[in-house]
């Protein structure tokens, strides 16, 4: 065989024999090429075909992938759309002639069968080229999202090398350009994920001969050109990546009349630049906030689907390949027509276009539950695609923000399903043009721009009978008019159809007409039911026809607020044994009532749901829904409580006691299981979450504390404080005061984390005075630490370690090392703003040493990084340098973005004061651009002062002045008066070495009176500082004189190695004594 196939198939022979198979065994090795000129290889000798009719006839059966193909469907193909009148018989003879060549040549290795006008060319998938280059493109995939890139560029390498040409090169019918293109764009995928995959790698220079061939295709490949650009600028050579991009710009004008995109031109003025950040990156572990897969969440396939070939045949049309903006389907109709089973559907056809993900979100606009909204639907899609909970952006627009930037470049299909209105999904909505979206909605939606939409309608008539016949089995069918008037009475709603097809086939002695007899019979149901000819009726009578057992459980499931339901809960609702339980689900599910989503999951269709509520409000007592939403309350009350118990061991809880303990509910071995349930549930406990704050008091006042962390790694952080509100009014003023400290204390956690700094402080408080007046020792510290925190950024340490000390004392007494730990982490912060940076390192010590005793590498991680920066403050570099190795390394195990971005800031403002300004910038814009993404502008604000410092100590005082600037804006609108004063401060300095003094001085005059109000000596120090060098400027030296020694004062009261330097600004002055009598006087 020809060398270029050589290393894929040797790779599946590897793959054979570690399966324990081998080709060889089973007969001669058959081989058909599709990607180039279509052969066909046995045992290494290629294979004569025939006619250009008879190898047209071959692609076509290969393309097909063992699937029966039509003969209308070859006859189309082959002849193009136009087959002569005796097409079927010239067909059949091609075929008898290629089942001969085949039979000659491979024997029993290949079969060529016909049945029911369909012919079918069956043999080993590995067979086929095709096969081979998405098995291995899989392969190179899933490797590189598990970690393995040199792996995954083997494999990817391997992928390429089967492609010989274009694909089908020689045919050119309609079917084979159209398949020859879409076969192209999967080469074109799996090469451009191996070129960057290597470019990670470091692989630039090897990489340039192959980019410039791919930048120099028609239409101009934008980001082949960038990624030209980047490896020649990497590999030392900046005139021929600027060169590149002036080629660029000049085709895509001449050719297109276009200017480069945004992209292209940020890159190129980077290059121009030079820019730091664009320096080979150092290779990383896998990173944080990644997903290690593809998110693939689709529900599974109906093997019911029936008819909808029109609408399948647009959703399924491949978007053009100039497109630039993403392409949206929004599929609309009435309730239960079909909307959603024709979405996952098409989702499923398109499985292997969309290698990055494919994603189904519910948004709940017709269901109990409230309609999910854009900020929550946000936190889930982040979630799915594998950004840690806890590193989610608080608001919408951040959320919004870093969705889009993790979707970008990928090629994912997303189902966003039951959608209320544009407003709902617009921010769910992908920036680029290589994902799509299916919508479904009630609605058209039609200020959606760009969206194609597609009406969906109950099927014909010719439809709607075989979707019943397939249900029923055509034997059961002796008169097609009779289906005809039963699907018609049912109003041809599929939904309906269904469920009464699947009556049908359980009810052996009926035959059509009894059905439509009955059909006729059954009464209507009023409200929306009734707007839908004839489904109201087909459901009442197939659940007259249900046992009175499986007519109560369907009532009661409807009671359910969640989107799903397991056995579990179903269990609590109704009251029986597990297994009486399983019984009549199976029942339900066996109708068509209801659905299982996976093993002992079930769900209802909206309809169905609506259906079987009003049945329980015309049936059931209020007393007997009442009693079974308690015990549906009790079950989640205290599973939840045990998932929590373990996955969070440490924090403090009240006493959970349901009144009806639920006789059936999961065991979780360890945290893991108990956190992969939270997660599973999470939809069902917001919803129960709800519903308890609405209907029990008792639940609103346990479910939001047992919930309280969970509720912080889901995002959820506004409903957490509408639901902790809730809790606070259902505990009363006169309640258990230690309860309603607890719940302070988490809502105040929960507004600290929404930036509601004020809030926090005055649920601080309030835990406070309450924990106090219940003499509850571990409460008081609690709410100490959240008092403190809430202080801290308004800049008031000393006040911050006064609250401190008292909590640090209370959770010694009480034993609790968790809390004391918390608590020496806030307290060292506090200490480091204050100016003493010993003591801080002492504190940070102290919490490391109890993080390694209890073992929680999250802690650690905190205190290893805060140490380093107490250690580089006091001037010992290196010993910092090992701390913030040691921090990344458990922030590649345990962090996400959130901490990745401290431990950036803290490497940028290593690098400068170590003197590797260009490495710092880089660290410190990458910690700006995370903390963005995360909406956190406490910590942008203190990444963009440690680029401005980068710049100040480069002379590029422009750059640094935009910086500070930037940064003091943004500490100003948050309220953050220890940024605002650092901002400040690199203003005067800026202003200052460009010759503006008197606008130095106003900024230096601010961030004295910020720091002495904030009471924070360190920062005082500075200010006296700033106002120092300014008047050194401006030749008062007296003046500066006395600035330096009231700075020179407070840092050797701080002992910090700034001391050292301002001596030194004091002998340049004159002075060389620092004791009392060189003092300044006060003002």
């Amino acid at each position: 065989m020809p060398n270029s196939t050589d290393s894929a198939i040797h790779t599946n022979e590897i793959d054979q024999q570690m399966s324990g198979t081998t080709g060889a065994e089973e007969g001669p090795l058959v081989e058909f090429r599709l990607l180039g000129p279509l052969e066909v290889w046995v045992d290494g000798r290629q294979i004569r075909l025939g006619s250009a009719k008879e190898r047209a006839v071959l692609a076509v059966l290969i393309c097909a992938a063992e699937s029966p193909v039509t003969v209308d469907a070859l006859l189309e193909r082959v002849w193009d759309g136009n087959p002569p009148p005796s097409g079927p018989d010239t067909l059949q003879s091609y075929v008898s002639r290629l089942r001969n060549r085949l039979r000659a040549a491979a024997g029993d290795g290949v079969r060529l069968d016909f049945s029911a006008r369909t012919y079918r060319l069956r043999t080993d998938p590995e067979a086929v080229d095709l096969q081979r280059f998405r098995r291995l493109h899989r392969q190179g995939r899933a490797t590189a999202a598990a970690g393995d890139p040199e792996r995954a560029v083997e494999l990817l390498r391997d992928a390429q090398a089967l492609w010989r040409g274009d694909a089908l090169s020689g045919f050119d019918s309609v079917w084979a350009t159209g398949l020859r293109s879409r076969l192209g764009e999967e080469h074109r995928a799996a090469r451009e994920q191996r070129i960057r995959l290597e470019l990670d790698l470091g692989r630039h220079a090897e990489l340039i001969g192959e980019l410039s061939e791919l930048a120099a295709a028609r239409p101009v490949p934008e980001p082949m050109v960038m990624d030209l650009m980047l490896a020649l600028y990497r590999s030392g050579r900046h005139a021929e990546s600027l060169t590149a991009y002036r080629d660029a710009r000049a085709r895509l004008r001449d050719e297109l009349g276009l200017d480069p995109r945004p992209e292209l031109n940020h890159l190129h003025q980077r290059i121009l630049r030079r820019d730091p950040a664009l320096a080979v990156p150092e290779p990383t572990d896998h990173a944080p906030g990644r997903a290690s897969r593809a998110p693939d969440n689709l529900p599974r396939d109906l093997p019911d689907f029936t008819g909808r070939r029109a609408e399948l045949e647009v959703l399924l049309a491949e978007p053009p390949s100039d497109t630039t903006s993403l392409p949206v389907t929004v599929i609309h109709g009435m309730p239960g027509v079909g909307k959603t089973t024709l979405a996952i559907r098409a989702a499923h056809l398109l499985r292997d276009r969309y290698p990055h993900g494919l994603i189904h979100l519910d948004l709940h606009a017709y269901s109990r539950q409230a309609p999910r909204e854009p900020s929550d639907a946000l936190a889930l899609l982040l979630t799915l695609v594998g950004t840690p909970p806890g590193t989610l952006p608080a608001d919408l627009d951040g959320r919004a923000s870093l969705w889009r930037d993790r979707m970008a470049g990928s090629r994912a299909l997303l189902v966003l399903d039951d959608v209320r209105d544009t407003a709902q999904i617009r921010p769910l909505l992908p920036g680029t043009p290589h994902c799509r979206v299916f919508i479904t909605s009630r609605h058209r939606l039609a200020d959606l721009e760009g969206a194609e939409p597609l009406s969906l309608d109950v099927p014909a008539a010719a439809e709607a009978v075989e979707l019943f016949t397939r249900i029923v089995g055509a034997s059961r069918i002796s008169d097609p008019e009779s289906v005809r008037q039963a699907v018609d009475l049912c109003g041809r709603h599929p939904l309906a159809v269904q469920l009464m097809a699947n009556r049908f086939r359980h009810r052996d002695a009926w035959d059509v007409d009894d059905l439509v007899d009955r059909l006729r019979q059954s009464p209507g149901q009023p409200g929306e039911l009734d707007t839908l000819p004839g489904v109201a009726g087909s459901f009442e009578l197939s659940y007259s026809e249900l046992g009175a057992a499986e007519q109560r459980l369907f009532r009661l499931l409807a009671l359910h607020p969640g989107p799903d339901l397991t056995l579990y809960s179903a269990t609590a609702l109704d009251g029986r044994s597990p297994s009486d339980v399983r019984r009549s689900l199976d029942e339900l599910t066996e109708c068509h009532f209801m659905e299982e989503l996976l093993r002992d999951r079930y769900c209802f269709h909206g309809l169905i749901r609506d259906f079987a509520l009003r049945v329980s409000r015309r049936d059931d007592a209020e007393a007997e829904r009442h009693a079974a939403m308690l015990r549906l309350l009790d079950y989640y009350l205290a599973v939840a409580d045990d998932a929590d118990r373990l996955v969070h061991p440490l924090r403090r809880r009240l006493d959970i006691r349901p009144e009806n303990p639920p006789a059936a509910r999961p065991a979780f071995t360890d945290a893991d299981e108990a956190g992969a349930w939270m997660d599973v549930e999470r939809s069902n406990l917001l919803a129960v979450s709800r519903t308890a704050a609405a209907h029990s008091p008792t639940h609103a006042r346990l479910i939001p504390h047992v919930l309280a962390k969970a509720f912080y790694s889901w995002g959820a952080w506004q409903v957490a404080d509408g639901l902790h509100q809730a809790a606070l009014g259902a505990w009363g003023e006169d309640g258990d005061q230690a309860a309603r400290a607890q719940i302070l204390v988490e809502r105040a956690s929960m507004l600290w984390t929404l930036g509601v700094h004020d809030g926090a402080l005055r649920c601080g408080l309030d835990a406070l005075r309450l924990s106090r007046a219940a003499q509850d020792p571990r409460g008081q510290a609690e709410a100490l630490y959240q008092v403190g925190r809430a202080r801290l950024v308004s800049g008031r340490p000393r006040e911050v370690l006064l609250s401190l000390e008292e909590a640090l004392l209370l959770h010694r007494e009480t034993g609790n090392r968790r809390g004391e730990a918390e608590v020496r982490n806030l307290k060292g912060i506090a200490l480091s703003r204050a100016g003493r940076f010993h003591e801080a390192l002492e504190q940070f010590r102290s919490m490391l040493v109890l993080e390694l005793e209890i073992g929680d590498k999250y802690g650690q991680m905190w205190a290893l990084n805060n140490m380093g920066d107490s250690y580089s403050r006091l001037g010992r570099h290196q010993v910092a340098r090992s701390h913030y190795d040691q921090a990344m390394a458990l922030v590649r195990r345990v962090g996400g973005m959130q901490e990745l971005g401290n431990v950036y800031d803290s490497y940028g403002n290593f690098y400068r004061e170590t003197g590797e300004p260009f490495r710092a910038l880089g660290y410190s814009r990458k910690a700006v651009d995370l903390f963005r993404a995360l909406n956190d502008p406490r910590s942008e604000s203190d990444s963009l002062i440690s680029i401005g410092l980068t710049y100040q100590k480069l002379g590029r005082n422009a750059d640094a002045l935009i910086h500070f600037t930037m940064a003091e804006r943004i500490a100003l609108r948050i309220d953050s008066r220890l940024t605002r004063q650092k901002a400040l401060l690199g203003i005067a300095a800026t202003r200052r070495a460009s010759g503006q003094y008197k606008e130095a001085l106003a900024a230096d005059h601010e961030a004295l009176r910020i720091a002495r109000r904030m009471d924070a000596i360190f920062e005082t120090a500075e200010a006296w500082g700033g106002l120092a060098q300014t008047a050194v400027a401006l030749r008062r030296t007296t003046a500066a004189r006395r600035f330096w020694l009231r700075a020179l004062m407070l840092y050797q009261e701080l002992d910090v190695p700034d001391a050292e330097v301002v001596r030194g600004h004091l002998t340049e002055l004159g002075i060389t004594g620092t004791g009392e009598n060189a003092a300044p006087h006060e003002a």
